[in-house]
């Protein structure tokens, strides 16, 4: 294979391996064209031989570009994307897959893990991008190898973990605007011949980007919080390897509430909405009637343990506990009336997989089983006239209290082997067997103290008049069968059949109106995706690489959420889609290192409820057709070191931002452009470098809720022009 060696990424040289890593660069001043090696099928291959559409980060990579978010990440990587709804909520779309949904008992179709454990929060999946490894991202459906099934793909952190000898880490100090501060650092080695260790930290504080309209009420959309991670590895024996990683993670109390709000009265002359007295103008102000907030906690506990039974068989354990504990707080009303919206939740998880794999001659083999604990509980208040009173009055006292309490287990067994007819034809066959028990207990209490409404319970789920309301059962299969072709000049073609499968759930509805109307509704079922997916990889000259997919997706019962009314609710509706990717990676002088990516989407949904009742044809909420991500990076000594030079983007076509289509909705196309400057002293200890995100200050949403039977819209905006400056010191 032909490489090339280019300074961009000659960080990537010392990214380390690790058992249930699934990407790593082998070479010393490794380029993005030089020899990789992955584990994305849990063995050791070449990426360029792995028919998966997988974009990968390695963590020095991530330094080099500057790359301190999951946000920089999704802005180069094809067909991504990254919304947020409160400051540590993240919904994460692949290929236009995602749920779409800040119910906290649900989980999402693109799966996140860290260090090999699965993370079922989207409130815990935010703070991961400090002392990485490396970052992987795989499109498509992962159900048969991996320890949860997921129909829209993975993302995989790994980090820096205890498997240095040497002391070594860094100190790293940050400015910007907002009044932002930060401060993390690490540092790792030996304790002696068999025990090494590595204790990792972030802490960042900034004031919020959304100004603040009313008196008192702090700015929003800031951050107040830490994150901290200890390491230990243990060489028990010459084949027994112990790996232990503890983390802790605080948010206090971060400004919260509605960002921006749109308000329309609706005139009946014209049948349409005329802007209102009191909307806000500007779409980086929140107004709020209460001091809201966001608080959470979270610790996780991961312990691998890999035992090497032969030269060819290999065992591994990975065994996580995570708890994690939110608060959140807003005016649901933004200031125009009094609507206050409080949602507590607790999650405790436990997970386990082993997983034995071996191979000889022409055939690799692994199996293995899994199990998943997990329990929710859930408190939500609202309060105020958009609840429908009995009384009929429109006073602000109305409230309903609504607990939901989730318990989930989930047992799977799973296999794939892969077989060499010859050296340029191979066969990949995998299935996962997957049980899922799921029990409710929903129950919401109504009060109305103006009107002399003592609390009383409304609603139970145990009670509702159909049998099995409260339960899940489901048993389903997830199946991968591949053939991957290797040409003469060494091109990979490969194509895969694929059915993913992911489980169903219950729609929490913090206004009993579900219950009330239709309690069949609560519940939806599990969905199945058929995935038929083509691709190419090549290096096709010594300086330029290309990697393509195509495929089209084939939904049965695909989980679409929207607000029905005041209501969030999933509901089943079949669903097809079909696009591709382009990743191509040029070196056209020394110096200078060009990433161009591409993605296409083109999808339908048959049936979404619809706002003002009835269901829609719609397509996949964020998911525009056509998305170009693009770097750009020149380095030069200078100095007795290196500066380097770099600018990037991404554009995206116009696209809907929630799942009915509604016309509030609509986002324009827009363009992301970033840039940075970086000095690095000629023994790489110091850098010192100057950043702009967003240096056009392009205005676009990550969020939007329609609440149109209240005649508003609720809206996230991304940051405007963010600027600041970086110092790294590494020993």
């Amino acid at each position: 294979m032909n490489t090339i060696r280019r300074p961009l990424f000659q960080a990537m040289a010392r990214m380390s391996a690790g058992a249930a890593a699934m990407l790593m660069a082998v070479s010393t001043q490794a380029a993005v064209l030089e020899e990789v090696t992955v584990t994305a099928q849990k063995r050791e291959q070449n990426l360029q031989d792995v028919g998966i559409s997988v974009t990968a980060f390695g963590g020095n990579q991530l330094e080099s570009l500057g790359m301190t978010s999951s946000v920089d990440i999704t802005q180069q990587v094809p067909a991504m994307q990254l919304q947020t709804f409160t400051p540590a909520f993240t919904i994460i779309n692949l290929r236009g897959i995602s749920q779409n949904n800040f119910q906290d008992n649900l989980e999402a179709p693109v799966a996140v893990y860290v260090d090999g454990a699965y993370v079922p929060s989207m409130n815990a999946i935010n703070g991961q991008l400090f002392d990485i490894d490396r970052v992987e991202v795989l499109r498509g459906p992962q159900g048969t190898l991996f320890g949860r099934n997921t129909t829209g793909g993975l993302v995989h952190y790994l980090t820096n973990g205890a498997v240095d000898d040497e002391v070594n880490g860094y100190l790293k100090g940050q400015l910007g605007k907002f009044g932002m501060r930060a401060l993390e650092g690490a540092v790792g080695g030996s304790f002696s011949d068999t025990v090494r260790g590595r204790l990792a930290g972030r802490w960042e504080e900034n004031d919020g980007y959304t100004e603040s309209v009313t008196p008192g009420i702090r700015d929003a959309h800031g951050a107040d919080g830490y994150t901290v991670r200890g390491s230990l590895q243990f060489d028990l024996s010459d084949d027994l390897l112990f790996d232990l990683r503890l983390t802790r993670a605080k948010d206090d109390d971060v400004p919260s509430g509605t960002y921006s709000i749109n308000f329309a009265d609706f005139d009946p002359a014209t049948g349409l909405g005329v802007d209102a007295p009191g909307r806000l103008t500007d779409e980086l102000e929140h107004a709020s009637s209460i001091e809201g907030g966001y608080s959470r906690e979270m610790t996780s506990a991961t312990a691998t343990l890999t035992w090497n039974l032969s030269d060819t068989m290999e065992l591994v354990s990975i065994t996580n506990y995570m708890d994690l504990d939110k608060d959140y707080l807003e005016d649901a009303g933004g200031g125009l009336f009094f609507f206050p919206y409080q949602n507590d939740s607790d999650f405790d998880t436990f997970s386990q997989e082993v997983r034995l794999s071996g191979g000889a001659d022409r055939l690799r083999w692994q199996t293995g089983a899994y199990y998943l604990d997990m329990t929710t509980d859930n408190e939500q208040l609202v309060q105020g006239m958009a609840i429908l009173e009995e009384s009929g009055a429109l006073t602000d006292s109305a409230r309903q209290a609504t607990s939901a309490s989730l318990d989930s287990t989930n047992w799977s067994v799973f296999g794939q082997a892969e077989y060499d007819f010859t050296d340029q034809l191979t066969l990949i066959a995998g299935l996962r067997w997957s049980d899922d028990h799921k029990e409710l207990d929903f129950t919401q209490v109504y009060a109305e103290p103006d009107a002399g409404i003592a609390p009383s319970q409304v609603f139970d789920i145990a009670d509702a008049p159909i049998p099995g309301l409260d339960e899940i059962d489901y048993d389903d299969v997830a199946a991968r069968l591949q053939l991957n072709y290797i040409t003469a000049n060494g091109a990979l073609i490969y194509g895969s059949w694929s059915r993913g499968i992911k489980g169903g759930n219950w729609s929490i509805d913090p206004l009993g109106a579900i219950a009330a109307m239709n309690p069949a509704n609560l519940k939806h079922d599990e969905e199945t995706l058929y995935s038929y997916e083509l691709g190419f990889k090549s290096d096709i000259t010594d300086w330029a690489r290309l990697n393509a997919a195509i495929y089209y997706y084939d939904y049965e019962d695909y989980q679409a959420f929207s607000l029905a009314g005041l209501t969030p609710q999933v509901a089943n509706s079949d669903a097809q889609s079909h696009g591709g990717e382009l990743e191509l990676t040029l070196f056209p002088t020394e110096g200078l290192d060009v990433l161009v990516g591409l993605a296409y989407i083109d999808s339908e949904v048959d049936e979404v409820p619809d706002v003002f009742g009835g269901t829609v044809e719609a397509e996949f909420p964020n998911a525009p057709k056509l998305s170009i991500n693009a770097l750009a990076r020149y380095e030069w000594s200078m100095l007795g070191g290196t500066m380097a030079a770099q600018v990037d983007g991404v554009w995206n076509d116009e696209q809907y931002i929630e799942a009915t289509n509604s016309q509030i909705s609509e986002e324009d196309a827009y363009l992301v452009w970033n840039a940075r400057l970086s000095y690095t002293s000629g023994d790489d200890a110091w850098q010192l470098a100057g950043w702009v995100k967003n240096a056009g200050d392009e205005v676009y949403r990550l969020y939007n809720l329609d609440l149109g039977l209240l005649g508003i819209g609720q809206e996230v905006y991304a940051p405007p022009r963010w600027y600041g400056a970086t110092v790294t010191y590494r020993f």
